[in-house]
């Protein structure tokens, strides 16, 4: 199961739906490297040496990106909040040299490298041997980063100062100053609404806006430009119109959705329009209406036929749509 981390950095909307139809283009293996190169989630050529900042985090159980991932928070020092895991593996070291244990929650410095590898097998090849193994069914191209130099180091936070004139999500503690609104943490202010103060109900609350990040003549204050806020915590949102951004997983047929590392469930959420297994560990956008019930408990379904009964979130009457990442805009505050 991906972790909380991974699931607070994501940031862009879906592409145009005409995209999944444009034609492939056929590159020759002969010309990479050459006239053509292949470029990574890192956003650079495969091969090429960069530093990441980011949370340890454990990748999917299904597929052939199980063991240690990295959830990408800084390249090359460039803060990103792009849904960017990927996947680790431990390349050549100087002799002697300890590296530090990939924990699940710890944030690491890594540098190394961005490379892949084909797995699987073609989907007509199965059809004709007649066999259906328990892996993803077809030819997929996997990412790795091949790291030689690793050290812990502190959590890497998100600031206004790190996307100045970009695009980005952030959370803090909704406050009124003069009459305005702003979102504050310990070391900054984001100006949310110069003309309107946060009303009673969501004062002093955890709220995240997304938009653009821009500068002030103010010292460690921001502007928040074609932003959108939302409360944050789903204690918050009970009895409320909700839209979350998280990932659905499955096991053995059951279905449940991870918001920041947060297991709830969807009413009905296998039998929701163009619903498929292949959805199993993409992110989305759950709408509907927040809610509480005793439900059977997450972690016992491989467990038990029917698990105990533990009282989850769950959203009712609810609708989904795909996004490529979590902090796509919503409707304008």
């Amino acid at each position: 199961m991906r972790g909380y981390h991974c699931l607070l950095a994501v940031l862009f909307s879906v592409g145009p739906a005409t995209r999944a139809q444009e034609k492939p283009i056929d590159v020759p293996l002969s010309q990479i490297g050459s006239k053509y190169r292949l470029i990574g989630k890192l956003h650079e050529p495969l091969g090429t040496v960069v530093t990441l900042q980011g949370v340890i985090v454990e990748g999917p159980s299904k597929g052939y990106e199980g063991g240690p991932n990295i959830c990408v928070r800084r390249i090359n020092g460039l803060a990103t909040q792009e849904d960017i895991q990927i996947k680790l593996s431990k390349g050549w070291t100087e002799f002697g040299v300890d590296l530090p244990k990939l924990e699940s929650g710890t944030t690491l410095e890594l540098k190394g490298y961005e490379t892949g590898e084909f797995v699987g097998t073609p989907r007509e090849a199965l059809e004709e041997l007649r066999v259906w193994p328990q892996v993803p069914q077809g030819l997929g191209f996997i990412h790795q980063f091949v790291y030689h130099k690793a050290k812990r180091t502190n959590p890497v936070p998100w600031s206004p100062v790190d996307f100045v004139d970009r695009e980005a999500l952030l959370e803090g503690r909704a406050v009124n100053l003069d009459k305005s609104a702003y979102i504050t943490s310990s070391d900054w202010k984001l100006l949310i609404d110069p003309d309107a103060p946060w009303p009673k109900e969501l004062r002093d609350k955890t709220v995240e806006g997304h938009g653009i990040i821009r500068k002030t003549n103010k010292e460690k204050t921001y502007r928040l430009d074609k932003g959108v806020t939302r409360l944050v915590k789903l204690e918050d949102q009970l009895g409320r119109k909700v839209a979350l951004r998280g990932t659905a997983w499955s096991l053995n047929g059951e279905w449940w959705f991870d918001y920041r590392g947060i297991e709830l469930y969807v009413e009905n959420m296998k039998d929701l329009p163009k619903w498929s297994a292949y959805l199993h560990g993409k992110t989305m956008l759950i709408e509907g209406v927040l809610d509480e019930a005793m439900l059977p408990a997450v972690r016992q379904i491989s467990l038990k036929s029917e698990g105990d009964l533990k009282k989850y979130f769950i959203v009712r009457k609810p609708s989904w749509k795909p996004i490529e990442a979590l902090l796509a805009p919503e409707r304008p505050r």
